[in-house]
């Protein structure tokens, strides 16, 4: 998996759960999406060498989850105020 590969999906399961632009989202939530790309393309990867397998199912499946999380977690942090 190439870094431009990575950068595309991550970008890509960001548009799916905000409507703001890539660029301005954290970084730290940035690098979130990047880890679950990467675990998408790898998991891509092993069903396509292992099709039907329910262990690849099950880890799309948390892997899903983990999307949702980071998500829910940008969401409170935008929402709640920061203390300095």
């Amino acid at each position: 998996m190439t870094p431009n590969q990575i950068e595309r999906v991550a970008q890509a399961f960001y548009a799916t759960e905000h409507p703001g632009d890539w660029d301005d989202a954290p970084e730290a939530l940035r690098e979130e999406f990047r880890d679950l790309a990467r675990i998408a393309i790898s998991l891509a990867e092993q069903q396509t060498s292992h099709r039907g397998s329910s262990l690849i199912a099950t880890e799309a499946f948390e892997a899903a989850g983990k999307t949702e999380r980071a998500g829910q977690r940008w969401r409170t942090a935008r929402v709640m105020p920061r203390s300095h």
